[in-house]
């Protein structure tokens, strides 16, 4: 399989015809992704269906949960992706500071599983990849490796996580009930800044060719799922906000760096709205601004390097976030010295 482009015709058709028979008998169907960028496109039977069954489960008809509009419980449509509206009582600034929450995806409470299906699906329809007897390889130091997992599983194939041994406990304890196989969880020596020694270990699997790579920062797919499905939501959360306020205008659209995949939303939201593209990394490895190195903190938003599918010509600023931000955000909204705090003393 190669491992760079994006096909759009079949590449082998005895793959994709084995394909289809696995999948005809395990009542498996794939998604489009013009219905997870718009889910009001989804059939009706199939939203029936999903009533009865659990987001959280291993259950095929979830890969039609897995899009921006799930409600806050992850079971039924929402008209708008879940998210809040910043005060400026808080951020101290006069612009309204819209945010997406990923936490309504199914089977993992992250958008990282939009990602996942996003770059085996094509290669599935494609048919670059039998299920019944490759392995999907999931490279990843954040919720990546927990989206292929999910993803590999619904399709009835093995998905192998690779990810460091640093990473938090929890990824870990939630592969460990995922995986079919204990030995599915690959640990790479160091954290979040080791990126390289993830596809060191990878390179060594890709001399296996049942093991299929699935690299998301070289996967066209990955961009394009975010353009096509996070871009959309995006733009649905700003444009709802400009039918209140007709004066309003979005002057930019910020993500981490991380694969890249998210930041392509960027690109549908320039060209739609005239938004500036914002790349946000860590200040203790500021790749892009200084071609710097070093660890931290903020997991699964990659560093040290610039992925293949980065559209870095079409980025406009490039901001540095300290992990001691991120560290004191997660303190300010999850404990309950933080929320006194915004209760009593900013009015949140």
């Amino acid at each position: 399989m190669p491992h760079l482009g994006l096909n759009t015709t079949i590449v082998d058709q005895q793959t994709y015809d084995n394909t289809i028979r696995r999948f005809t008998d395990a009542k498996i169907a794939l998604p489009k992704f013009s219905e997870l960028a718009d889910p009001s496109t989804i059939p009706a039977g199939i939203i029936a269906q999903l009533a009865g069954i659990d987001p959280q489960s291993a259950h095929p008809l979830n890969l039609y949960r897995v899009h921006w509009f799930n409600d806050r419980g992850g079971r039924e449509r929402a008209q708008l992706p879940a998210h809040v509206v910043l005060p400026e009582s808080l951020t101290g600034v006069k612009a309204k500071i819209a945010v997406l929450f990923g936490k309504p995806f199914p089977m993992i409470a992250a958008h990282k599983v939009l990602a996942a299906y996003g770059c085996l699906a094509p290669r599935i329809v494609t048919g670059q990849f039998d299920p019944t007897r490759h392995r999907a390889v999931w490279p990843s130091t954040g919720n990546y490796c927990r989206g292929g997992v999910a993803i590999s599983r619904i399709m009835q194939c093995r998905g192998v996580a690779v990810l460091p041994a640093g990473m938090s406990r929890e990824r870990f304890a939630w592969l460990e009930r995922w995986v079919t196989d204990q030995a599915d969880i690959i640990r790479t020596p160091g954290t979040e800044s080791n990126v390289k020694e993830i596809y060191d270990k990878c390179h060594e699997l890709d001399a296996d060719p049942s093991n299929i790579i699935f690299n998301q920062f070289a996967e066209f797919a990955n961009y394009l799922v975010h353009y096509a499905c996070t871009g959309r939501a995006g733009a649905s959360v700003f444009e709802s906000m400009q039918s209140a306020n007709p004066d309003l205008r979005l002057r930019a659209f910020v993500s981490a760096t991380g694969s890249a995949g998210t930041i392509g939303a960027g690109d549908h939201m320039k060209a739609k709205h005239g938004a500036a593209i914002v790349a946000a990394e860590a200040l203790e490895c500021p790749t892009m601004l200084a071609n710097g190195f070093g660890e931290h903190n903020i997991q699964g938003i990659g560093d040290k390097h610039i992925p293949l599918i980065h559209n870095v010509m079409n980025t406009d600023f490039v901001v540095a976030i300290s992990d001691r931000s991120t560290d004191a955000l997660n303190i300010l909204f999850n404990t309950n010295e933080g929320k006194r705090y915004l209760d009593g003393r900013r009015d949140v």
